[in-house]
């Protein structure tokens, strides 16, 4: 419990700095955040800029006369409270934009870290397995290829054979526009079908890094002593691939796992704007390129806690799977 203790005071420790990283980043960006939505407000309702201006900054929460350290203690209760801020750009706040745009980037990030963990974990003992062999060079050459493609650049080119040429892809959109979101057997494969595109683009990467991970870890698992002993004990090799080399050599990834699941939060950006898809990271795209600080300081807070939050919980993990942590 103790373990546990200090962990969640680092948790808390870690949120604070991150986020007082993401504040002054925010603040010492120029001009003013309101200035967008004043815009707006001038062209449709035809009044005075210094009057939108003054509009906009209580639809957005801003205070002109607060010192920085007021507006640095908000900041971090709005953060802490849920509350992520406004966006210039949509004109509705942004936890109305994570709660619709979450969702469909959790369901491509779950897939494709499935798809990839166990793929590349499974193909990367493989590897090890009959390492010098025709297998080996196969698997860890195709892999090395596609580690070295950006994950952008695979979604442009499946976006251009599998949506232009091929046609077999959607364009864009999490389903047809149209179709109402229902549970049935229907609308779940056409999502699937619409998720296609990002979810190859993000597992193949992840499998590739993951397979020539665990074909490193196994290859060194195998020349412990532990596991020259069952060797010598006469044991068949499926035997000590299953109980000594893969459950050592995956432990490691498992921190891994979890960390890449939160860093997939923000590094799905260019994917999904390539793929259209309305996922978190396509709405972090859209607030670059219009310049909507409220929706990027709201997004990219919300992918540092996530962050640091699957951090602390692959540690809690480690220490259940892991009995040489666990007797510490």
């Amino acid at each position: 419990m103790g373990h546990i203790a200090i962990k969640l005071l680092d948790l808390i420790v870690m949120l604070l700095i991150a986020l007082t990283v993401v504040f002054f980043m925010v603040n010492a960006m120029p001009g003013d955040p309101a200035y967008g939505l004043a815009i707006s407000i001038v062209q449709s309702r035809g009044v005075s800029l210094d009057k939108a201006l003054e509009t906009a900054r209580n639809m957005m929460g801003i205070k002109p006369d607060e010192t920085v350290l007021e507006k640095y203690v908000r900041f971090i209760k709005d953060m802490f409270t849920g509350n992520f801020g406004y966006s210039t750009y949509y004109k509705t706040s942004v936890n109305e934009i994570i709660s619709e745009s979450l969702p469909w980037t959790l369901f491509v990030i779950a897939i494709a870290t499935a798809l990839g963990f166990l793929g590349g974990t499974t193909f990367g003992a493989s590897s090890a397995q009959k390492r010098g062999r025709l297998t080996d060079t196969i698997i860890s050459t195709i892999f090395t290829v596609i580690q070295a493609i950006p994950a952008f650049v695979l979604a442009i080119f499946l976006l251009f054979i599998g949506g232009v040429v091929l046609r077999i892809l959607p364009l864009g959109g999490a389903y047809p526009i149209g179709m109402n979101p229902e549970i049935s057997i229907n609308f779940i494969l056409t999502m699937l079908h619409h998720a296609l595109g990002p979810i190859i683009a993000v597992a193949l990467p992840q499998m590739a890094s993951w397979g020539l991970a665990m074909r490193g870890n196994c290859i060194n698992v195998i020349e412990e002593d532990f596991t020259r002993f069952a060797y010598a004990r006469g044991l068949r090799d499926f035997t000590i691939a299953k109980r000594y080399v893969r459950k050592n050599a995956i432990l490691p990834l498992v921190a891994s796992l979890a960390i890449t699941i939160g860093y997939m939060l923000g590094g799905q950006t260019l994917v999904e704007t390539v793929f259209n898809y309305p996922g978190i990271g396509f709405y972090f795209g859209k607030g670059i390129a219009t310049r909507d600080f409220g929706l990027m300081a709201g997004l990219f807070s919300l992918i540092v806690i996530g962050v640091i939050l699957a951090t602390f919980i692959t540690e809690l993990l480690y220490i259940i799977i892991d009995p040489r942590v666990k007797a510490q």
